[in-house]
């Protein structure tokens, strides 16, 4: 994989994670007939992701890739990251960041509901 690859697909995973911390509280806290089970499923698919996060992260340290920074700025994402002392940026619109976290997420799920 080339470098911006390995670091959109951290970068997925990373905000995947995020999403699913920041959605948490909410599924809990809903006024839903069964809450505890909306958590439980949610958690599932959480630790997952992590799991997929963590995945992404290794093969960026497998390529002394380094992320310096994260940074959101008028809609877009911005991740300053270096390698062998070269240090460049990668940048995704809010929009596709979504998006493509969508697909991700969707590929957990179908992994998960394939499991027997």
């Amino acid at each position: 994989m080339e470098q911006n690859e390995l670091i959109m697909d951290w970068f997925l995973w990373h905000q995947a994670v995020e999403y699913v911390k920041q959605d948490l509280p909410d599924v809990e806290s809903a006024d839903l007939r069964f809450p505890l089970i909306a958590g439980w499923v949610l958690r599932r698919i959480g630790s997952q992701v992590f799991l997929k996060e963590k995945e992404a992260a290794q093969k960026l340290k497998e390529n002394r890739i380094r992320i310096a920074k994260e940074k959101f700025d008028q809609g877009e994402y911005f991740v300053v990251w270096s390698q062998r002392g070269d240090t460049d940026i990668f940048r995704i619109q809010e929009g596709r960041l979504r998006t493509e976290v969508q697909k991700k997420m969707e590929d957990i799920i179908k992994i998960m509901t394939e499991v027997k």
